[in-house]
């Protein structure tokens, strides 16, 4: 039970790590076919996340996304799934 459940949780992050590079590698792309060039990526990224409240929001998204896997990565198994029966 273990390995399965570990191995599905390295599926899905393996699957969220790949979008998110290719996510990065388009705009960087459509940047450059539009003629911004490709340091306008790096010019417009420190105007992303600057309050507070954004900060608070992207921690408080990222702790939700990661800490119940990191729970069942280390107990190896997940809540049963029988109110789906």
């Amino acid at each position: 039970m273990k390995k399965r459940i570990r191995k599905m949780l390295l599926k899905k992050y393996a699957a969220v790590v790949l979008s998110g590079t290719l996510t990065i590698l388009l705009l960087y792309f459509v940047d450059w076919m539009f003629g911004y060039g490709i340091t306008n990526i790096n010019t417009l990224f420190p105007f992303t996340i600057t309050t507070q409240a954004e900060k608070i929001l992207m921690i408080t998204l990222a702790a939700s996304f990661l800490i119940p896997d990191l729970i069942h990565w280390i107990t190896g198994n997940q809540p049963g799934r029988e109110l789906e029966r």
